[in-house]
């Protein structure tokens, strides 16, 4: 079976703006909020500058409604701003999953026939130090909510039979366990835990494993390793995954790691969720201003869509 989305990766060290995307225009950016941190400015930039036009997307997670501009919106308008794109650039440094996957499936729709996604790599994420060696682990990256279904996607889990949860996990040790808490029906459905080897920064994976461990330790994962960086890899596994069960079960995706392995997640079930073949499980983590120190390297990745007859 062809994979809908063929994704080609590259990255570029340092802060600046690196030479060989200078020269590097889309039809139309979307971008997030770009206060958020520096390299989210600076990515959000970057989209304004080399695009033919530019918007905002949001997500409102109470109304469950997409925010144009800023202004509320139904889904149907933001594939109205998608019509007639051909190169589209997503700003993934400063969205969020709901406004990434609702994207692709405009995508779909709208046959956009190449599709990029800009990431910004912070050099170092904030962290709360209270005087103990154990605290140095904690990582003060957001303000976690509840599991909600994104329209558009929702999925009554009760009602499905088990299949794969595949969590990709990061630093922020509460919401695995909260994941549990909240469907009582994961406990029945065989769980893999994917671990970013490599890290971002050499030993970062250990603050992953040491975060997590004691919820790790409560049930039988099946540990699976792709790069924090590679969307590519992560989409890979997913694919393999699913391919894998004859029994035509669910694939439930948690993406609550890196930025790239929630991009993976976005491909992996906006191509595969008809049916209920791939399930998204997501917290809406409201993000802290300030959560990362500047920017140590520039990832595209450049996707393209394979034509749906």
């Amino acid at each position: 079976m062809t994979n809908l989305f063929d994704v080609r990766e590259a990255s570029f060290d340092g802060a600046a703006v690196p030479g060989e995307l200078k020269g590097r225009e889309w039809d139309l950016a979307v971008i997030g909020d770009g206060g958020i941190d520096q390299r989210s400015e600076a990515a959000c930039a970057y989209g304004k500058e080399h695009a033919s036009t530019c918007f905002q997307l949001g997500y409102s997670v109470e109304d469950r409604m997409l925010l144009l501009d800023g202004t509320k919106a139904k889904y149907g308008a933001l594939r109205s701003r998608l019509h007639g794109c051909k190169r589209l650039l997503i700003e993934a440094t400063s969205l969020n999953c709901p406004e990434i996957i609702n994207l692709l499936r405009s995508v779909r729709e709208e046959r956009v026939e190449q599709v990029s996604f800009l990431y910004l790599e912070p050099s170092e994420y904030r962290r709360t130090i209270q005087g103990r060696l154990s605290d140095y682990r904690d990582f003060d990256l957001s303000n976690n909510s509840r599991f909600q279904s994104i329209h558009g996607f929702m999925t009554d889990m009760s009602n499905l039979p088990p299949g794969q949860a595949v969590f990709f996990l990061g630093f922020e040790k509460a919401r695995l366990a909260q994941a549990f808490e909240q469907e009582e029906a994961l406990q029945l459905w065989q769980s893999h835990a994917v671990i970013g080897i490599p890290a971002f920064e050499p030993a970062w994976e250990i603050d992953t494993i040491s975060n997590n461990i004691n919820q790790l330790a409560t049930r039988d994962y099946v540990f699976q390793y792709c790069a924090a960086s590679s969307v590519d890899a992560a989409y890979l596994l997913l694919v393999r995954l699913l391919n894998e069960d004859k029994g035509g079960n669910s694939v439930l995706v948690a993406p609550l790691g890196t930025k790239p392995h929630t991009i993976a997640a976005s491909l992996f079930v906006a191509e595969h969720n008809s049916y209920d073949r791939a399930v998204l499980l997501y917290d809406h983590p409201q993000r802290r201003s300030g959560r990362s120190y500047n920017i140590r390297k520039w990832h595209l990745y450049d996707v393209d869509v394979a034509v749906q007859r």
